[in-house]
């Protein structure tokens, strides 16, 4: 037997059938909460700004919670397009990779030699 109760699942044209009877003064807040069981106002508020904003409900299942933001995550690596770069700023690039390489293969031929030893 399940302890809580299960969310009641809305799909948009109910979604915006409802907006409609509120914004269209039909019914009020709290009888189409109890009408339709709707858990909380902030859920029928976010229906409400929705259909403001784009004229219909959204539907957010399966996608993050800020639609302007993108979805939430680790953000992507970010990859410099290297045909973008002025041709000084490549070889300075370059300069820096180089002086890393030979940066790394002095630490690891200074640490091979502290084992052998």
């Amino acid at each position: 037997m399940r302890k809580t109760k299960k969310h009641k699942v809305y799909t948009i044209e109910q979604k915006n059938e409802i907006v409609r009877l509120y914004l269209e003064r039909h019914l009020s807040s709290r009888q189409i909460m109890e009408f339709y069981e709707i858990g909380n106002k902030s859920k029928l508020d976010n229906w409400i700004s929705q259909y403001r904003k784009y004229g219909t409900t959204v539907d957010n299942r399966g996608r993050g919670t800020k639609l302007e933001l993108g979805n939430k995550g680790r953000p992507r690596k970010y990859v410099e397009d290297l045909n973008q770069l002025s041709k000084e700023n490549l070889i300075e690039r370059v300069k820096a990779y180089e002086s890393i390489k030979k940066s790394l293969a002095y630490l690891l031929d200074k640490e091979q030699k502290r084992i052998i030893k």
